[in-house]
Parts: C-alpha cells; structure tokens; sequence
C-alpha cells in the first residue's frame, strides 16, 4: 500500500486513540504489600438507570467492550472463596434484591457478549446502596483501609462494595 493512502488512515487512527482511552478505566491499591490492578470500559448511562433494574440472575462483565480484568499479586480471600494470585476477568452477578457477587473467571481476552455464565473459580458478596450523588460513567475504585482490600462500583445512584482479605 503506498503512503498516499496510508497516510489517511494514519490520521483518523491518531485521532480516534485518543476518544478510545477516554472509555477505559484502571483502579490500583497496594493491600499488605501486594499490588492489585483493574483494567475496565467506562459505558455512559445515557438516561438508563442500569444497576436498579437488572433483575436476579443477571450477569454482567463489569464494564463495556473488552471484559473487566483484575490482576493481583496477592491471594484474594472473602469468606471461604479464594482466588490465587494471577489475571482474572471480573464480572457481577445479581442474587437478591439488594445483593451482588464479584466473580472471577480464570478465561482472560473476553470480548463483548455473550456473558460467561458457568467457571467461575470464586464468588465474593457485594452490597448495593444508593449514592448520594450519580457517577454518569462507571468507576470501579480499589483501596486499602486497616489492612482489607475494598473494591467499589459506582455508576448512576447505585454503589456495589466489598472487604476481601489478601496474603
């Protein structure tokens, strides 16, 4: 292919990467030493009010496009689930009214739909409460406090989180 019609394409690559990186997201804490990092698509709500109305059993990969991945240094523990230290697709599943679990999926590179729906290697509980103020694009943020991970979902009015412990 010759330059003269190389060149255009150049040009709107240039231009879309930019438009590209506004819709990822990342989320970094170091929790007892042990680095712990997501990488994840940041949809708009455009109106839709997501999070309040999927219904039970809804599974969702945490995100848009590419599939929500955490990596970790550490063990992750909650309850008697533990993922081992490595690369997992995150994903959310909806088991009660109120409720949420975070599961990890050891298959990494998901794109798009459908949504995993069995292989999951750990499922650890989220709470859902309404925030006082709306996050039109989702934030995940990780953080350390008194020496427990904490993980929080933020889009609309709606706030899923929870404590897990690393080793």
């Amino acid at each position: 292919m010759s330059l003269r019609k190389l060149l255009p394409c150049l040009v709107l690559l240039s231009l879309a990467t930019p438009l590209l990186a506004q819709n990822r997201g990342t989320a970094e804490a170091t929790v007892k030493g042990k680095k712990i990092s997501i990488n994840y698509g940041r949809p708009s709500l455009k109106g839709r009010d997501m999070l309040s109305k999927a219904s039970t059993g809804t599974v969702w990969r945490l995100g848009m496009d590419q599939a929500t991945e955490i990596e970790t240094a550490g063990n992750l523990k909650s309850g008697s689930a533990m993922v081992q230290a490595g690369k997992y697709t995150l994903w959310a599943k909806k088991t009660g009214a109120d409720t949420w679990v975070l599961a990890f999926h050891p298959k990494t590179g998901v794109w798009g739909a459908p949504p995993l729906k069995d292989g999951f290697i750990a499922e650890f509980p989220l709470k859902m409460e309404k925030a006082s103020d709306s996050a039109e694009q989702l934030t995940i943020a990780l953080a350390e406090d008194k020496g427990k991970g904490w993980i929080k979902i933020h889009w609309g009015t709606a706030v899923l989180s929870g404590a897990f412990d690393v080793n």
